[in-house]
């Protein structure tokens, strides 16, 4: 598989985020049982990963692993503390049962200002 770029749709800070992937190759959907992603967002994207903005991890779950279906989430917690009308890099990387690394999306996202800041 070799990777797409793509600019991601802006996403609202204070939210929560899930970004539904499907996995497929040659047209087909991978049975990603056993896989593990990273999503990771980076102010610079030279940036080692621990000064990443944001960096959640993702395991898919059955049924839908098997029909390559993958949701990435991060909580509103973790995007609160982003900063508002900035546009970060951002990657999505697959590691398979082999221990396979591969890179499947890379592009930028901005993050958008809530007007909502209050949750209660």
């Amino acid at each position: 598989m070799a990777y797409t770029a793509r600019d991601l749709n802006p996403l609202v800070r204070g939210d929560d985020w899930t970004i539904k992937l499907t996995i497929t190759s040659g047209g087909s959907a991978v049975d990603i049982t056993g896989y593990s992603y990273y999503f990771t967002l980076k102010n610079n994207i030279d940036d080692v990963d621990a000064a990443a903005a944001l960096q959640v991890t993702a395991t898919p779950g059955s049924p839908e692993a098997a029909s390559g279906i993958l949701y990435i989430r991060a909580d509103s917690t973790d995007t609160d503390t982003l900063e508002a009308n900035k546009t970060y890099y951002y990657d999505v990387q697959q590691t398979d049962g082999a221990g396979n690394i591969q890179t499947l999306l890379i592009g930028k996202v901005k993050v958008v200002k809530d007007v909502t800041r209050t949750t209660s």
